[in-house]
């Protein structure tokens, strides 16, 4: 797949260049890497959404990964710069799970793709509801 098949319309795209520190012996991205990124693309679409990661454990809430998965296609080298997409695919009032696809800038190929879905929990470490304002968001821009 390349991004020529892929329609970024409805995700969140930050860009990513692979430092030397990203790579394994092979010169290539270390697996677990692609999860950092991802990461990086999650809390800036959730930032842009509804507001930072920061504010919403303020406001009481966790958002704990309970999954996690990724698809590897391709390999990415240091200095190769990336754009990684993210988006919310779906989600209950407990549960939320960002898809995502990172797609080397200069060729356009699929490098990898996965998702992340995480449940909320309060303070205490209890399962809990989102924030309602966030679920209304959410059912708003029609994610489902």
């Amino acid at each position: 797949m390349t991004q020529a098949t892929f329609n970024p319309d409805h995700w969140h795209v930050e860009s990513v260049r692979v430092r030397y520190a990203d790579t394994d012996r092979m010169g290539v991205v270390y697996h677990a890497n692609y999860l950092v990124f991802f990461e990086t693309c999650r809390s800036s679409l959730i930032r842009e959404l509804y507001k930072s990661y920061l504010d919403i454990e303020a406001d009481g809430y966790l958002l704990v990964v309970i999954e996690a998965g990724c698809h590897y296609r391709k390999s990415s080298d240091y200095e190769d710069v990336l754009n990684i997409y993210g988006r919310v695919s779906y989600f209950t009032e407990t549960r939320i799970r960002f898809d995502y696809k990172a797609i080397n800038r200069e060729t356009n190929e699929l490098i990898a793709e996965g998702f992340t879905e995480h449940c909320f929990k309060n303070q205490k470490g209890k399962p809990c509801r989102m924030p309602r304002d966030l679920f209304a968001i959410l059912t708003e821009r029609e994610i489902l």
